[in-house]
């Protein structure tokens, strides 16, 4: 049964959610925090311009770091159709190229990058052996300064290889936003679903995300039903979870039941529940409360 989507990020003395994914050849992978000192888990992309300007130093860091029992994990979740060079084909040639460090994997379904609250590309997150976020934010201060040579990322490994606590946990993600992607989930039994894919093409245009795709995902049998954790006809799904969450409802083919602002039962939840649930897990980094422009770190 699928998980729900919560608008909570992982911060500081959080517990890191499990990683198994496929790297760039399809072979699953699975991550285990306490074979290591410390695993830097950076969610990055092929494309954008923020990732491929830290890339480098970040990858010399890893080469560095190794031996003191250091792992860099790097993971694409973008929408290979928005973003056309995070697919695996992509990820596989820069594999052959030579360009990458440790492990380079696929988060398709983007289920992961939901659990982590990740935002941006890129956006790290370091985690001890014992599985707990030690620090969170950005590589340094400046993606436009090689000589920063991930700093802050550095600082907080040497503070975890010599077991310290970091002096510096947490810095603003910055980079480009996650470029995510909406499952419209829907059952033929229900005349709602094409009322539900204009209101959210709609609250998405309220948004300004044109960066954000609709997918319509037919449900056709109740075991699909159960995998998907489809608990009505429409449902909306963000990273493999339900924007709407209904833990007591059990999956299967019906029509879904809403309870709109003012009590009443609905076949769709009203535009301005859907724009508040969407900008809730579809947040940018700018947008996170407390957010400080790294341009301005860089000039301090």
């Amino acid at each position: 049964m699928s998980p729900v989507v919560t608008s909570q990020r992982l911060t500081i003395g959080d517990l890191a959610p499990s990683i198994e994914l496929p790297d760039a050849d399809g072979s699953s992978v699975t991550i285990d925090f306490s074979e290591r000192v410390a695993t830097a888990v950076v969610f990055t992309s092929n494309g954008c311009p923020y990732a491929l300007a830290w890339h480098d130093r970040i990858q010399d860091l890893a080469r560095e770091l190794a031996p003191q029992g250091v792992l860099l994990v790097q993971i694409v979740s973008n929408d290979d159709e928005l973003q056309p060079l995070d697919s695996a084909q992509h990820m596989a040639e820069r594999v052959r190229a030579g360009q990458v460090v440790g492990e380079f994997l696929r988060d398709a379904d983007q289920d992961v990058a939901r659990a982590y609250g990740a935002t941006a590309t890129p956006d790290v997150f370091l985690v001890d052996r014992d599985g707990v976020v030690r620090y969170h934010g950005a590589p340094d201060a400046d993606y436009d300064d090689p000589d920063q040579k991930a700093s802050w990322l550095r600082e907080a490994m040497d503070d975890l290889v010599a077991d310290r606590d970091v002096a510096r946990p947490s810095t603003s993600p910055a980079g480009c936003s996650i470029k995510w992607r909406v499952d419209l989930l829907w059952w033929a039994g229900c005349p709602s679903h094409g009322r539900a894919a204009e209101m959210m093409a709609e609250v998405l245009e309220r948004m300004g995300r044109q960066d954000v795709r609709i997918r319509p995902v037919e449900i056709t049998s109740p075991a699909e039903a159960d995998e998907r954790g489809f608990v009505g006809s429409p449902s909306f799904h963000v990273g493999g979870a339900d924007v709407f969450p209904a833990p007591e409802a059990r999956p299967g083919l019906t029509c879904r039941t809403y309870q709109r602002e003012d009590g009443r039962l609905s076949p769709l939840p009203s535009l301005d529940q859907l724009e508040e649930r969407m900008r809730a897990v579809l947040v940018r980094p700018w947008e996170l409360p407390g957010w400080v422009d790294f341009r301005q770190q860089s000039a301090r």
